[in-house]
């Protein structure tokens, strides 16, 4: 399969219109040797990243997360994004970034930690406009359902699935929940939540004054980005075979946040 077929099954599921503006999603490196057949996915790319496709003999990288967000203005020195573009190209191992098209999926990023976390009858929190017109096939920004149990056993069932320290601020209602969610950096959907009825706000990167900001509005519950967002590289492997059936994908086992932490003394 070629690059240019490959990237067209692809936006047949996850559609370009709805990426976010000036998200650079699409293809970012096109190797030399116009096939696809064996593709790893991955939530970024890292130097372990780009060893696990080279010893898994992987010719295609689908990245979550851009691996190039600003135009680069030289591929040298120590630039960690240039020294990994420098290394695929020699690699020849070609790079398609999904981001916010996996996020608006149906199934994507927020439909599958919803799913962990336990939440039921979700829709989207804002939805893709389409050709100028509601999506009215479940593709959005966010999500928005209800949580059958108390602000207790969701900050728990949360704390479980992320794997990682949760911040969060005291509840208004403990009961009966109502949840707006948008995995990654979500503060710009905060009044989106707020409007759609939600009384529990879940996102990462929450900066210490939008707590502030968020007392007696809505609860927030931020359990940080990576942990929202790890279970995208196994997330995408379903609906990519499902448009590409005779390429064969493999989910990164690598974790590549490099955030780590210090909890009661123990470092994780």
């Amino acid at each position: 399969m070629t690059l240019t077929e490959f990237i067209n099954r692809i936006h047949s599921v996850l559609l370009p219109a709805t990426a976010v503006k000036g998200d650079p999603t699409g293809v970012q490196i096109s190797a030399s040797v116009d096939n696809v057949s064996r593709v790893l996915t991955c939530m970024e790319i890292t130097d372990a990243v780009v060893d696990e496709a080279v010893s898994l003999s992987c010719d295609t990288i689908v990245t979550f997360h851009p691996l190039i967000y600003v135009p680069l203005t030289s591929i040298a020195g120590q630039d960690r994004v240039a020294r990994l573009v420098a290394r695929l190209i020699r690699q020849d191992i070609s790079v398609v970034c999904v981001h916010t098209t996996f996020d608006a999926f149906p199934q994507g990023t927020n439909a599958i930690l919803a799913s962990k976390v336990g939440l039921t009858d979700t829709r989207p929190l804002v939805v893709s406009l389409i050709d100028g017109r509601p999506d009215t096939h479940g593709y959005g920004m966010g999500l928005i359902g209800n949580y059958n149990g108390s602000f207790t056993s969701l900050l728990a069932s949360v704390a479980e699935v992320s794997g990682g320290p949760v911040r969060y601020s005291r509840p208004n209602v403990t009961e009966n929940l109502t949840v707006a969610m948008v995995a990654g950096s979500g503060m710009s959907y905060f009044r989106n939540a707020v409007d759609a009825g939600a009384n529990v706000f879940i996102t990462a990167d929450v900066k210490y004054h939008d707590f502030h900001a968020a007392t007696d509005v809505i609860s927030i519950i931020d359990p940080g980005h990576y942990e929202m967002e790890q279970f995208v590289p196994q997330g995408m492997i379903q609906p990519l075979e499902q448009t590409c059936s005779e390429c064969t994908f493999i989910a990164s086992t690598i974790r590549t946040s490099p955030v780590a932490y210090v909890v009661q003394g123990n470092t994780q």
